[in-house]
């Protein structure tokens, strides 16, 4: 079940991203219609017709002539390009003077399987041989110059274009090895590794989708290192989407769409890339689809037929030049089964490295949390360790221009809390002796979409490295670790520090205790204040009441292009998203270390995610309405059974926090109480204690009230 119906808020909220919960086709559509508003520029529309193209930054300009790229043949002896066009058909010419013969030929996919291609050999040929699985009999043609009458598979335009781009690709790449390492003026990248790995252009899922548990994608024609096995979205450097319409007289044609899911997909199994970039032929013209943490570029369309040259430059850059050309970060390396970490040094344990501030490798161990959406911060977390075995959680993110420094200046201010990380080093990610930016590579342009937020490359290390809250080990570990944070929640408070966005993705276990360790949208309280002002930040399955009743009003403002309120945040929201998160766990897991997860519920998250605006209502009636007393206790796996009185206990605090008779409100006092006793009940095995029943007024029998924290203020701004 999906709704639409959050659309209004979702541009203001994060969602849950969850690692290694990944959101399913549907939800992700919703997401990333929402992503993609004002984040998209249009060179050809939306730029003057004399601005720079970005594909010029992406895409070098060779020398490369027409004369040398007419010379290449395929075994038949039949050229690529006849003319201004390209021939995608290997038996066009059957006669060819003998003396075409004698240039450059290349090996195809049909006519040898047996040339040096993934052996390692920088010296042997190289031919790129077809994956034939997606073909049958029935897609077969009689052929009878074939001795045997047996029939010759039809080839897809799909099948015919990979075939036509790997003769490029060989070609070029045994010319290129007669210039490495000199730079030649045919090949403008500079290279940057000694060897590369064999790569193919696949068309091997034009058919048959790229295994993945949440989204059937079938990429037209994938670049790929061709000794990866299995191949997944993991190994996918960049593919081309064909087809016969025009994209430019029509935007929201499915290709469209379909490249943005696939850079969407190859963004959230490759978090560590900078950028992706796609292409599109889509009637005859050539497209660049870059998208990075700011955004999407459509750059303009070349005219494949009366420019050939710029899609050999494409196929070049691609396939010849080192990883800078796709995206990966410099600064780091990933290990996969095509470079078999004989060149990296990692480590048995290891499954790549990253640099620090001084430039030092850190071996990467472990990836322990990685964010999910388009645009978003893209944050990752890696469990590490220096030369000396020291471990720390290093976190990778890209922040907005305006809170570059943010979360560090936070860590400073709650350093020496207890069950707060700690703060070792943060830094500049840099780019060619430069910081890293989203503006690198738009700069040229000096236009940006209506949304375009520059965001720069963020290192933090961070102590102590711990597991994620869903590794607990025991009830009583996740109690404690659950007091933990109420009590670091209490000091931050003092010290002015209002997290403001909780949620499990905020926190770990290290050694049997509970650690914040995400301060990304936290704000401080002025002197003398008890709460903050906001439109509302969080997780939004997370959200307390009050702020999620305060969304959907600016939501219905924005709609209405009337001015935006803002509302009083306060540390009760932050107990009360600590709350849900209990919930979460309690009705979701059904055993310790995340071993079973109970069949017959959503988890929460996905839950709230789901129900979108409603999300207000759902929560009021499980909270706040007395006929309900028992659902939340009715919903604990069998795991927590024992439990259920301590959320039921936890429920009645904030159900008597909104009774129109209390003058209360919530408190950390409230909650480490109740925690506290049921961390005794665990340690002595005594009968668990009972919840004290609430004394209400008849305004909370039935419907949903409104909580008494409901009439805070609010504060007219105006619409950016």
């Amino acid at each position: 079940m999906t709704s639409t119906s959050t659309s209004g808020i979702l541009s203001m909220v994060s969602s849950s991203s969850a690692f290694p919960i990944r959101r399913l086709q549907p939800c992700m559509d919703n997401l990333l219609d929402n992503d993609l508003v004002d984040n998209v520029l249009w060179e050809e529309s939306d730029l003057p017709a004399t601005t720079p193209s970005l594909n010029d930054n992406l895409i070098p300009k060779s020398s490369i002539r027409l004369s040398a790229i007419g010379g290449i043949t395929y075994t038949t002896g039949v050229p690529i390009l006849v003319g201004p066009k390209w021939q995608l058909d290997k038996n066009a010419i059957r006669h060819i003077p003998k003396q075409r013969q004698n240039q450059t030929q290349v090996l195809d996919d049909t006519d040898s399987d047996t040339e040096g291609f993934g052996t390692g050999n920088e010296d042997s040929s190289a031919s790129a041989a077809l994956d034939t699985s997606d073909q049958s009999w029935s897609t077969k043609e009689f052929d009878p110059n074939k001795s045997n009458r047996n029939p010759t598979p039809k080839r897809t335009p799909e099948q015919k274009w990979a075939r036509l781009f790997n003769v490029v690709y060989i070609a070029m790449r045994m010319s290129y090895k007669e210039t490495y390492p000199h730079r030649s003026p045919m090949y403008p990248f500079e290279p940057a590794d000694i060897k590369r790995p064999h790569r193919q252009w696949s068309p091997e899922f034009c058919n048959v989708p790229i295994p993945d548990v949440t989204n059937n994608q079938k990429p037209d024609i994938v670049l790929i290192d061709r000794d990866v096995q299995p191949k997944s979205w993991a190994h996918v450097l960049t593919c081309v989407e064909i087809t016969e319409s025009d994209l430019g007289a029509n935007h929201n044609i499915p290709l469209f769409k379909g490249v943005v899911t696939k850079g969407y997909l190859m963004m959230r199994e490759q978090p560590w890339r900078r950028f992706v970039i796609l292409f599109s032929l889509a009637a005859n013209n050539l497209r660049a689809h870059y998208i990075d943490h700011s955004g999407l570029i459509v750059t303009r369309p070349i005219t494949i037929n009366g420019n050939p040259t710029r899609l050999v430059d494409m196929l070049n850059t691609m396939s010849l030049a080192n990883s800078k050309a796709y995206g990966m970060d410099p600064t780091m390396h990933m290990c996969n089964e095509s470079c078999q970490q004989s060149h990296c040094h990692v480590g048995d344990n290891g499954i790549g490295w990253i640099e620090d501030e001084k430039k030092q490798k850190l071996w990467i161990i472990a990836v322990l949390w990685r964010s999910q959406g388009l645009f978003s911060r893209g944050t990752i977390c890696y469990r590490v360790r220096d030369r000396d075995g020291v471990e720390y959680a290093l976190k990778d993110c890209w922040v907005d221009e305006a809170k570059k420094d943010h979360e560090e200046k936070v860590l400073e201010l709650v350093r020496g809390i207890p069950n707060v990380v700690t703060l070792v080093a943060a830094w500049d990610v840099e780019y060619n002796g430069e910081p890293d930016s989203t503006l690198r590579i738009r700069h040229c342009h000096g236009k940006f979409s209506p949304g375009f937020r520059c965001k720069y490359h963020r290192h933090m290390l961070l102590t102590p490295c711990g597991e994620p809250l869903s590794t607990y080990s025991t009830k009583r570990e996740l109690i404690s670790a659950f007091r933990d944070f109420v009590v670091a929640h209490k000091e931050m408070v003092r010290k002015n520090v209002l997290h403001g966005d909780l949620s499990p993705n905020n926190f770990i276990i290290y050694e049997g205790q509970g650690y914040f360790i995400d301060f990304d949208h936290v704000q401080i309280i002025t002197q003398g204040n008890t709460s903050v002002c906001s439109r509302g930040t969080g997780t939004m399955p997370y959200m307390s009441i009050c702020l999620l009743r305060h969304l959907h009003l600016v939501s219905k403002q924005r709609e209405k292009g009337l001015e935006m309120t803002m509302t009083e945040q306060t540390a009760a929201d932050d107990l009360e998203s600590l709350f849900y998160i209990f919930v979460e766990f309690m009705t979701t897991y059904d055993g310790p270390r995340v071993t079973i997860i109970y069949p017959k519920t959503e988890q929460w998250s996905d839950q709230l995610e789901d129900v979108g605006s409603r999300a207000v209502l759902y929560k009021s009636g499980l909270l706040l309405v007395v006929k309900h007393d028992k659902e939340l206790m009715n919903r604990t796996t069998p795991y927590f059974a024992e439990l259920k009185p301590l959320v039921q206990e936890w429920r009645l605090i904030f159900l008597r926090a909104v009774d129109e008779t209390s003058e209360s409100t919530v408190t950390h006092g409230d909650i480490e109480g109740v925690i506290v006793k049921w961390i005794s009940h665990l340690v002595a095995d005594e009968p668990p204690p009972v919840p004290q029943s609430s004394s209400l007024s008849p305004a909370h029998i039935s419907g949903h009230p409104v909580p008494r924290r409901s009439t805070r203020k609010t504060f007219q701004v105006k619409r950016p």
